[in-house]
């Protein structure tokens, strides 16, 4: 059993929906597919992705529960609300999604978290099982934050309890940290490096040199074949380009092709004025002669109908006959007995409404000939549209067969720059394996002492390496004792009677007969104890 935080925030952070935005979803994604179970601690919600809300309300509150619970509202604020750690098990556990969820439960009891809010989510993109735990710091009936004083102390003494427990130790190293601590003596370190500085500086200095005559060897050649690369693919990047752009010109050659082969024929149809009449054997001059027809027909029909209109006119009864037929081409108006008079009476607004009844019928041909032509062109337009559909097709076609060409050219591009940086990066460990000189490290192998260490146990006459009295740990079912927390790796500091029943207590000098005011003197820190 591990746990873990974040290196960079260290388990700490500001926004609880960025927090379970990132354990809800797959990485960089909107998906799910690695998230198992979601265990919503302490949360009125059920829906795991409006838990943040809840907890930046709650948090949003703390100000005002600090007032119900008559706390004053000092100090520093609050601002990482977000506390977020990791429970990693051994690739060979395979605990169930009860025992996880217990187990990140009893973890948060482990840091006194127990009754703030807390997410427990489970991921599955790993070879081992682990649950994210993300935590809201503000207790929900005080408003006050929880304490992360030794956190991190914390969970590594109930990881070691938890792996007791279940009698398999994952990790040997601690386990003999704390079983030296709970004994009183130091926890072992690493041994001392056998080589003396001097010897281990000559070393640094001459694989210094063939390092870097190493790395340079290294750098030159693959600068060389990197640049080698970097050509090819730039070449190949504007062959890409050039191909697309030629594709794309070739496409827009053809429609302007079409457009222009279709352009004269339309144009043709609606142009009313022509410099010259058009070919005989075109469509256009046919329907240009019947247009000519049509408006020679009506050209000699109203010249009849003025030509009987002027002879009408000359007479009291063709005057009035000219009114009443007038009158009757134009029923559909109002005023009806007043326009028939007035028609009768002047003769200026019966040729006023004859010019205008001719001019009614010059313009319905007008129209008809219009409506006609629009016909033409429509059906030349369809058949343009139809042209430029099947060139548009030809050309997405051919577009998408060229991209699957390019993504595969460019999918094996990266396969190559990828198998280099993988070859780079195994040369690379290669060479920091060989040049590798480990620092000489100070400090204490097993029971090796320091001088210091044995000039302190030469003075005080104790030596430091024997084993203490291991102090008596509280099984878990005992009874909590008035004023002292029953938590799970606590130890009660040991009093004076104590001390003088095991043989352990020494005097300290009190500092009597000097003007301390029987204060203790200051004590040197390196003091023995």
């Amino acid at each position: 059993m591990n746990w873990a935080k974040g290196r960079a925030t260290k388990g700490r952070g500001t926004s609880f929906k960025g927090a379970l935005v990132y354990v809800l979803h797959d990485k960089d994604a909107q998906s799910s597919e690695r998230v198992g179970f979601v265990d919503l601690h302490n949360l009125a919600t059920d829906n795991p992705h409006q838990a943040w809300r809840e907890m930046k309300a709650l948090c949003d509150a703390a100000d005002e529960l600090k007032q119900r619970s008559g706390i004053k509202a000092t100090g520093r604020k609050l601002t990482k609300p977000v506390y977020a750690f990791t429970l990693n098990w051994h690739e060979a556990d395979n605990p169930d999604p009860a025992h996880m969820r217990e187990t990140a439960i009893d973890a948060l009891r482990a840091l006194g978290m127990e009754n703030l809010q807390a997410v427990i989510v489970e991921h599955t993109d790993r070879p081992h099982k682990h649950v994210h735990v993300i935590v809201n710091l503000v207790n929900p009936e005080t408003g006050q934050a929880a304490s992360l004083s030794n956190d991190a102390h914390k969970l590594d003494r109930w990881a070691d309890d938890y792996e007791q427990t279940w009698g398999v130790i994952r990790s040997p190293a601690r386990r003999a940290k704390f079983q030296a601590l709970d004994n009183g003596i130091k926890p072992p370190k690493r041994a001392v490096n056998a080589k003396t500085r001097e010897e281990w500086q000559a070393t640094k200095r001459l694989n210094g040199e063939k390092a870097k005559e190493r790395a340079a060897e290294i750098r030159t050649a693959y600068a060389a074949y990197v640049a080698k690369l970097k050509a090819a693919h730039g070449d190949a990047a504007k062959i890409r380009s050039m191909e697309a752009d030629k594709l794309w010109n070739a496409y827009r050659a053809d429609r302007k092709a079409v457009n222009d082969r279709y352009k004269p024929f339309i144009d043709a149809i609606w142009k009313s004025k022509r410099t010259k009449p058009p070919h005989p054997s075109t469509e256009q001059a046919w329907r240009d002669i019947e247009e000519s027809a049509e408006w020679k027909e009506l050209g000699r029909a109203q010249f009849a109908q003025r030509r009987l209109f002027n002879a009408r006119e000359r007479s009291l009864l063709g005057a009035v006959g000219n009114a009443v037929r007038l009158h009757s081409a134009s029923l559909k108006e109002r005023g009806g007995l007043g326009k028939l008079f007035k028609l009768m009476i002047s003769p200026a607004e019966r040729r006023k409404q004859f010019q205008q009844h001719q001019e009614a019928q010059k313009q319905g041909l007008r129209q008809r000939q219009a409506q006609f032509r629009k016909m033409r062109a429509d059906t030349l337009k369809a058949a343009r549209r139809v042209e430029l559909a099947r060139l548009s097709q030809d050309f997405e076609k051919s577009r998408e067969a060229m991209k699957a060409r390019h993504a595969s050219e460019i999918a094996a591009q990266r396969t190559a720059w990828r198998l280099l940086a993988e070859d780079r990066q195994e040369i690379w460990s290669d060479y920091h394996k060989t040049f590798r000189i480990p620092e000489p490290e100070q400090g204490w192998a097993g029971q090796e002492k320091t001088r210091r260490d044995q000039f302190q146990d030469a003075a005080s006459g104790h030596d430091r390496t024997e084993a203490r009295p291991a102090p008596r740990r509280k099984p878990d079912n005992e009874k909590e004792v008035a004023g002292r927390p029953n938590r799970q790796g606590w130890r009660a500091r040991r009093s004076a009677a104590e001390h003088k029943a095991d043989g352990s207590y020494r005097e300290r000098d009190r500092g009597k007969g000097d003007d301390s005011g029987g204060r203790s003197r200051q004590r040197d820190r390196h003091d023995p104890d």
